[in-house]
């Protein structure tokens, strides 16, 4: 794809489509599906087999991979991309005090993007981050005055996001998905897999109660049967301790094999803007604003596909080709391929940009560096001692 065709894309065409066959890497066709929490307690996880339309015919599928998922695979490829100065990218990263052990964290990491409530407890100097004029010119920007954010935070544009923290209420921020992928297994059957642990050592329940301690390295002591201990003993098993039977639940599907469905809406491009200072609007800039996430966008999907769909522990897939990649017109008899790697994806994001810069929009041009508040270092290190004490928390 050349920048010619891209421009010409986020001008008059429907989608751009991409779509790659897969198969699974065991030779039985055994997946392991993301798990859901069960509605009623004692059910077993859920997961989510449904029907579709594919070529069609009506087939049963099983979701490997959500679009929330996908997004956060797409912005892990970006984000390793930057890193490695593959491509260029304005990431926005948020640094702990260096004893406290915690990596530096990437705005592409956090659930909510930019709009995360990490970015409240932020720090840019020693002013809170959506107080400095970056962060206010983030809060006000909409899809009607997008600048901003394609400056400082352009996946959020292609991906989404609310600002559901700003406590703005209707008038906050909400940024339509305008990138949406989603992996599923074909001809999916339910499937129950055994789970099992041998401890030969063969260290029983019902022999000793433990007692947890706050050190970290010890952790634990038995309870002495005469002691005066207050704290309730909890069994060896708790700790880790024993063989755990061996279980057959539903927790896995077999497939024929799999898809990756990925769409990017040229028509949603067509919704963002990004009018000059005095409030004009150039149908070219924003032709090319929208050029430059366009292919932000195509460059994560392919380099998501480069990378592998290692999805999990027991989902491995393997592209059967290179994919195929179509540009939907008007109508779908409209419908041409297009060929991209990712060195030609990377090469058209350089492109996009600069002809994007012709016309005064630009990314970021370093990375920007946060600092963690006192609030967001307080809370990280509650977790972790919550977490090291073995306490745990599953949400829906």
């Amino acid at each position: 794809m050349r920048l010619e065709q891209l421009l010409q894309c986020v001008e008059t065409s429907s989608v751009i489509r991409y779509a790659v066959q897969l198969a699974p890497l065991s030779g039985d066709g055994l997946v392991c599906p993301p798990t859901y929490a069960a509605a009623k307690r004692g059910d077993p996880p859920y997961i989510a087999f449904r029907s579709a339309y594919i070529d069609g015919a009506v087939r049963q599928v099983v979701v490997l991979d959500s679009p929330q998922s996908q997004s956060n695979r797409i912005e892990s490829a970006l984000l390793a991309a930057s890193r490695a100065k593959r491509i260029a990218y304005p990431d926005i990263e948020i640094a702990f005090p260096p004893d406290s052990g915690e990596p530096i964290y990437s705005v592409l990491q956090l659930s909510h993007r930019v709009y995360d409530a990490v970015m409240r407890a932020a720090l840019l100097g020693d002013q809170p981050f959506f107080e400095t004029g970056i962060g206010r010119a983030i809060v006000s920007a909409r899809i009607s005055s997008a600048e901003p954010l394609l400056t400082h935070a352009p996946v959020t544009l292609l991906l989404g996001a609310w600002d559901s923290n700003g406590g703005a209420g209707p008038l906050a921020a909400k940024i339509p998905r305008l990138l949406t992928s989603e992996i599923v297994g074909l001809d999916a059957q339910p499937a129950s897999i055994s789970a099992t642990k041998f401890d030969p050592m063969d260290i029983r329940s019902m022999v000793a109660e433990l007692v947890g301690t706050n050190d970290p390295v010890r952790r634990f002591e038995i309870k002495s049967p005469t002691g005066k201990s207050k704290d309730k003993g909890k069994k060896p098993s708790e700790f880790g301790f024993g063989s755990v039977p061996s279980t057959a639940a539903p927790r896995a599907a077999v497939i024929s094999g799999a898809m990756q469905s990925s769409v990017l809406s040229c028509s949603g491009l067509r919704q963002i803007s990004f009018p000059d200072g005095s409030g004009e609007i150039n149908p070219e800039r924003d032709q090319a604003g929208r050029a430059v996430l366009a292919a932000l966008g195509l460059y994560g999907l392919i380099a998501q596909n480069e990378a592998g769909y290692l999805l999990r522990s027991r989902c491995e897939l393997i592209p059967r080709d290179a994919g195929r990649l179509e540009v939907l017109g008007r109508t779908l008899a409209d419908t041409e391929t297009v060929q991209l790697d990712s060195d030609g994806a990377r090469q058209l994001l350089t492109q996009a940009r600069e002809h994007a810069t012709q016309f005064g929009l630009a990314f970021r041009d370093s990375v920007l560096r946060l600092t963690a508040d006192d609030r967001l270092i307080d809370l990280v290190r509650r977790s972790r001692e919550a977490a090291s004490k073995g306490d745990s928390e599953q949400e829906a």
